[in-house]
């Protein structure tokens, strides 16, 4: 699949703002002292992590390569 390069520049936005919006939930989650409200940041962060690997199969699958700066493979989330 032939994807132009503001094609492939959304993608890479969208890329980095699932893996950032993950990042911040796991974060977030580690900070909270409610059970409840911890658990529902994790769930959100797990739906941008699954986002992310969606999009980046998709994308692998499809035949376009995304370069490295657009993240890892799986990403990790931010340290504590």
């Amino acid at each position: 699949m032939q994807l132009s390069t503001k094609d492939l520049n959304y993608l890479k936005d969208e890329l980095s703002w699932e893996l950032l919006a993950f990042k911040k939930c796991h974060h977030y989650a580690q900070e909270c002292q409610d059970q409840q409200v911890k658990q529902l940041i994790d769930q959100m962060g797990r739906m941008h992590q699954q986002h992310y690997q969606q999009l980046l199969n998709h994308l692998n699958t499809g035949g376009v390569m995304p370069t490295p700066a657009q993240g890892p493979t799986n990403p990790k989330p931010m340290s504590q």
